[in-house]
This record gives structure tokens, C-alpha cells and sequence, in this order.
């Protein structure tokens, strides 16, 4: 679609050359504006289409029904995979500031999260292992479930900060990896990627809320929308919050039906640490929701902290 947009634009351009070279005052007719402007507006409006008719239910689900222990690998495993021919293909995607000054992970492929929807040509083929890994596992984690979607049929999120991969003495590069080599690999459905582009191009931050910021809100506000994406043995076991709404993440397509009509209402997602309820908020934002959090350190970090906890059979 850009480059439909740019050719218009060029042709615009090459044609007030030639009528200026041709003695003539350097303008277009009004019917050659017309005309491009019309183009521009019919690409522009492709590419909204593009987006909106992504099939989120479809990718989503195929992902969840697909994922093994919630397609994430610890430190210990990367680093013994590093050393197997070939390894796995590593994303890392921090920002330009991070890498350059902490390092990356040898042989990594640098992707900010926030471009990641712009660079399928930069991702190797669908069936080719992925890891991917950021500062603290959030980013990682948002990652995996938009690259997991597309139809990677094999990407780990690595469930390790990088500070704990460097404290653990396991190998790191300095500054910046070389330039990554365009491979054009793989070919996702364009209408998701133009969704998920839509989505992480635009975020400004990954929708982290501590327990501490998550009892305030609560507090202020009771309408503020809560989801356990847990397992039901989960909740059996240990409890869950007050007024939860449970989704398992297992299911949480299949039950859309469940999530808050209101696009723009506050809500947060948990589970057991973070991870899962990161998937969940990752998929809602591409949805369209806009005010979603994911609570850091999960359940378990909650009731630590000493805030209230519900039985489950309570609330059945």
C-alpha cells in the first residue's frame, strides 16, 4: 500500500517537472490532483481495512490451542540451546538505549517491540525455533503472543530478566548487534501484522500495574474490571480477588463473550506471576481496548503483600 502511495506521489512530482520544462508554470491540472488525491484516499483507507479485517478470533485461538507450557524457556535451557547447531533464532526487543548499553545476547536479532509489526522481513520461517527476550520478560512475553499468533509455530518467551542472564555468566556481546539480514522468510497474514502494528507502534508504555497501584485503583474505583486468567484448580487452591471476572487463558477467545463491553473501561488481568495475564492484555489491546493492565508479580505477589484474598467456592 505505501509504495502504491509512493508512486502516486512520484508521478505527481515527475509531471510538474514536465510541464515546467515545457515552458509552462510548474503546476499539475486540477484534474491530476484529483485524481492522486483520490488514490491517496483510497490507499489510505486499504490500509485501515487492512486492519480492521484481521481475523483476531481465528489467530488467537490457534495460538492458545497450540502453546506448551505457555511458550516460554528459562535461562538455564537457552544456554544449553545456544550451544546446538542451529540454535534458536533470538529476537531482542528492548530499545536501541538498552542494547547499546548493556549488551545483547550473542547471535541476537534486534527488533524494538514497538516495530515489530514493521519487520516480518527480518524473521526467519514459520518453523523455525524463536526466542525472544527483554529487560524484565514483559516485552518478551507480548512478543511471543503477537509472533505466536502470526503463525510461528515454534517462539519462547525467555522467562528471565537479561540481568539475570548476565549475573548467571552466560555469554554476552557488547553494544549492539550487527545490522540484521533482511531474510523474507515467512509471509503472515498482512491484515494481522497491520493489527498488531496498529497496536505496538502506538504504545508508549506495557501496561505494568504493581499490587500496591492495583488496591489504590480498586479503591477509588469500584467499577474498576478485574481478570483471573488462572486455571480453576488455581483459584481452588489459593483464592482469587474480589469481584473477578475468570477467564482461564486457556479459553480466553472462546469466552469473549465475557470481556467488558466497554472498550475504554479500566481493567486489569492476572495470574500466577505475569505472565499469562501479559498474553491476555496483549491480546485486548490488539482488540481495541485501551486502558488494560497486567498486574506485576501476579497473584502471588498480591497476597504476599497482604491484600485481600476471596475463596474461590465463595464467589461460585
Amino acid at each position: 500500500m505505501k509504495h502504491k502511495l509512493f508512486v502516486m506521489l512520484s508521478l505527481l512530482i515527475l509531471i510538474g517537472m514536465f510541464l515546467g520544462a515545457c515552458g509552462s508554470p510548474a503546476t499539475v491540472p486540477e484534474e491530476v490532483e484529483e485524481v492522486v488525491a483520490t488514490e491517496v484516499e483510497t490507499v489510505e483507507e486499504e490500509e485501515e481495512v487492512s486492519a480492521a479485517s484481521a481475523d483476531l478470533d481465528g489467530a488467537y485461538s490457534a495460538m492458545l490451542a497450540d502453546m506448551q507450557g505457555y511458550n516460554t524457556v528459562k535461562k538455564e535451557d537457552l544456554a544449553v540451546e545456544l550451544l546446538e547447531e542451529p540454535p534458536p533464532f533470538i529476537i531482542d526487543v528492548r530499545t536501541v538505549d538498552e542494547v547499546t548499553e548493556n549488551g545483547h545476547i550473542p547471535g541476537a536479532v534486534h527488533i524494538p517491540l514497538n516495530e515489530l509489526g514493521q519487520h516480518t522481513d527480518l524473521l526467519p520461517s514459520f518453523d523455525t525455533p524463536i526466542v525472544t527476550y527483554c529487560a524484565g520478560g514483559w516485552r518478551a512475553t507480548i512478543a511471543m503472543t503477537e509472533l505466536a499468533a502470526a503463525g510461528f509455530e515454534d517462539v519462547r518467551a525467555l522467562k528471565a530478566k537479561f540481568s539475570d542472564w548476565v549475573d548467571a555468566g552466560y555469554p554476552v556481546d557488547p553494544g549492539l548487534p550487527p545490522e540484521p539480514f533482511v531474510l523474507d522468510a515467512a509471509n503472515p497474514d498482512p491484515a494481522f501484522m497491520a493489527a498488531v502494528d496498529e497496536m505496538l507502534s502506538a504504545r508508549e508504555g506495557w501496561g505494568g500495574i504493581s499490587a500496591e497501584d492495583l488496591n489504590l485503583a480498586l479503591t477509588e474505583n469500584p467499577d474498576h474490571i478485574l481478570i483471573d486468567v488462572r486455571r480453576a484448580e488455581e483459584l481452588e487452591s489459593n483464592g482469587l480477588i474480589e469481584g473477578s471476572i475468570h477467564i482461564p487463558l486457556e479459553e480466553f477467545i472462546a469466552n469473549k463473550d465475557l470481556w467488558p463491553a466497554d472498550m475504554d473501561a479500566p481493567i486489569t488481568i492476572y495470574c500466577g506471576s505475569g505472565h499469562r495475564s501479559t498474553m491476555a492484555a496483549a491480546m485486548m489491546w490488539t482488540y481495541g481496548y485501551t486502558d488494560v493492565t497486567s498486574l506485576s508479580g501476579g497473584f502471588g505477589g498480591w497476597a504476599d503483600a497482604g491484600y485481600p484474598v476471596v475463596e474461590y467456592a465463595a464467589v461460585q
